[in-house]
């Protein structure tokens, strides 16, 4: 019973699988317009996930048009990404119809049924114009609907006459142990064969393989086979790598060839016909380090520089172009070196398919000490299929220099991502020179003092500028008291010192600190001073006081006995006594034009 009712429980699985693939149907024209004397190509798409094998669409009755031929194709796609391969599998298939009229018209749309869902695609609009004059350039087809383009020109023939077959043909029937060699798979065929499906490719022991091209669509071309005219064309090519020596045979391939009349189809299954590769095995007297290349190779040997600092990375690349098993070998290993570590080879390829192309290695190499010194050259060997022979590549030494490091050698390449990047941290901390910390040497802390007070001087002269821009009142009446307090302070000395030259230095200390502070002219005479001093809001009796000590001033000069200690202790006391009650009066800055004319 459970049996049964596994038996019964597998095709809905199976249709379950099917229907979680994501499939995608399209259909589309190869040109919206056409002239009488051009064909029209209806082209359907069908993408999925996974394989899918279906029964071919049957093509659409389009009115105005005679169904002439149809061709299909499939393919697939394979793609790394994140971590994960995903393939993307396609059906193409394309029918062809000759116009009988002009006029715009409807293509009907495909109904199809994959798995257990059914989709459809759209109708499409065709124009079909009148011809030019002459014949076409770029006609390559008859118009009769009927015509057999392989020579069969009757109607009512039959389409299953003749023969078509699969033929396997190497590149070379005789190869070496691990030279790439090349198949192709060929559809022969005397009979209307339209299309060709892939179905199976049987592999054998002893090689492995990988895909080298496969076409789209079936390109034919006239050929002689057996003494009789075949079209033939090419389904698909594998690159073979023969692990063994001996007679080994090449994949089968297996598959569908379709041929179309004038309203049906038929299918038939062909294998393709057994091939033969005879394999010679290598010769002895392999060198040493050999890792299995075999092929035409040139090499060649770089190295990123000569100087070095002590935990910097010296990068040795080595390029090899030609055709061989380039998917077959591995990068030998670098000459061991002393007092040096190597990293294990980087490889990165450059080919234009499997065989053929450039190959990449990058060696590190980093010293641990100091000194010069001399890298050895890179030895690559490899089986030459030209001369049937070992060849190997010595390259040249290379002497390099190696510096002591520093501080700043943590930073070497940072700004040039051509160069190798520095790799202390695979460095011992004894391998670098004895450092002493900078924080305890005395010219560290007077750098940093001086650094400290150039930040406050630029700190202060910003903050004065920021004032003087934002608040140039508030700024005009601080210069004006620090003016004044300089003054003063030599004035205070002069008075001590009974100088004559307190006067000369009370009076323009005084005058400009007026200057700043109320924003008048120093020109100006004792009467002029006074009068702008009370537009400008100064009261008329401090303004007089003002007045009497800069005409005392003035008279001082001349005056017998003004340098005595009586006159100018009177003198330095009246100056402290504007000074307090300047810095008493509020005042907002200078009097605009229309606050003089107020007052």
């Amino acid at each position: 019973m459970v049996k049964n009712f596994r038996l019964w429980l597998l095709p809905l699985l199976l249709t379950g699988s099917l229907s979680a693939q994501a499939v995608r149907v399209s259909s589309y024209l190869q040109k919206d317009q056409i002239s009488r004397s051009e064909q029209m190509q209806l082209n359907l798409e069908i993408k999925s996930d996974g394989r899918i094998n279906i029964p071919t669409p049957s093509a659409p009755q389009v009115p105005g048009f005679n169904y002439r031929s149809m061709r299909n194709s499939s393919s697939s796609q394979t793609s790394i990404s994140g971590g994960s391969v995903s393939t993307q599998y396609t059906l193409g298939y394309s029918y062809f119809y000759t116009p009988q009229r002009t006029g715009r018209f409807t293509v009907p749309g495909f109904q199809l049924r994959i798995g257990s869902r059914d989709y459809s695609t759209s109708p499409l609009s065709v124009e079909v114009v009148d011809s030019p004059s002459g014949p076409s350039p770029n006609q390559q087809y008859n118009l009769d609907p009927y015509i057999d383009p392989y020579g069969s020109s009757y109607f009512g023939r039959n389409r299953t006459a003749g023969e078509s077959l699969i033929l396997c043909l190497p590149e070379s029937q005789s190869v070496f142990v691990g030279q790439p060699a090349i198949v192709s798979y060929y559809l022969y065929t005397n009979q209307m064969a339209e299309s060709f499906s892939t179905e199976t490719e049987r592999d054998y022991e002893g090689y492995g393989k990988s895909s080298f091209e496969q076409p789209t669509n079936l390109k034919y071309e006239t050929v002689t086979y057996r003494n009789e005219r075949w079209q033939r064309a090419l389904i698909k090519r594998l690159v073979l790598y023969p692990q063994v020596s001996g007679r080994l045979q090449a994949p089968t391939l297996s598959g569908i060839v379709q041929f179309s009349g004038v309203y049906s189809f038929l299918n038939k299954s062909i294998d393709s016909r057994p091939a033969w590769l005879e394999v010679n095995a290598l010769p002895a007297g392999k060198p040493g380090g050999y890792t299995g290349a075999v092929g035409s190779f040139t090499l060649s040997q770089s190295y990123s520089g000569d100087k070095l600092t002590l935990g910097e990375a010296l990068v040795c690349t080595i390029k090899i172009s030609g055709k061989g098993n380039f998917s077959q070998f591995t990068a030998p290993s670098f000459p061991g070196l002393d007092k040096f570590q190597i990293s294990e080879p980087s490889v990165s390829d450059k080919l234009a398919n499997p065989i053929e192309g450039t190959r990449f290695i990058y060696y590190t190499i980093l010293p641990s000490e100091t000194g010069s010194y001399e890298i050895p050259g890179f030895s690559f060997s490899w089986f030459d299929t030209a001369t049937g022979s070992y060849r190997t590549f010595n390259g040249a030494s290379h002497a390099i220099a190696v510096r002591p490091s520093n501080v700043l050698s943590y930073f070497s390449g940072l700004l040039h991502g051509d160069r190798p990047k520095s790799l202390n941290p695979l460095l011992q901390r004894s391998d670098y020179p004895p450092f002493r910390n900078i924080a305890t040497r005395a010219w560290f802390w007077l750098i940093l003092i001086a650094c400290l007070l150039g930040l406050i001087v630029a700190g202060f002269f910003a903050w004065e500028r920021r004032i003087s821009r934002l608040n140039p009142n508030l700024y005009a009446q601080k210069t004006a008291n620090r003016i004044l307090t300089r003054y003063l302070r030599q004035a205070n000395e002069a008075a001590k010192d009974l100088s004559p030259s307190f006067y000369p230095l009370a009076e323009s200390g005084l005058l400009t600190y007026l200057a700043k502070k109320y924003g008048v002219s120093k020109g100006l005479t004792a009467s002029e001073l006074v009068a702008e001093l009370q537009s400008r809001g100064l009261s008329e009796n401090l303004a007089e006081q003002i007045e009497a000590f800069l005409l005392l001033c003035q008279k001082a000069r001349f005056m017998p006995g003004g340098s005595e200690a009586a006159p100018l202790l009177a003198a330095l006391a009246q100056l402290r006594g504007l000074i307090q009650a300047l810095g008493r009066n509020k005042h907002n800055g200078p009097a605009t034009p229309k606050q003089r004319e107020e007052a």
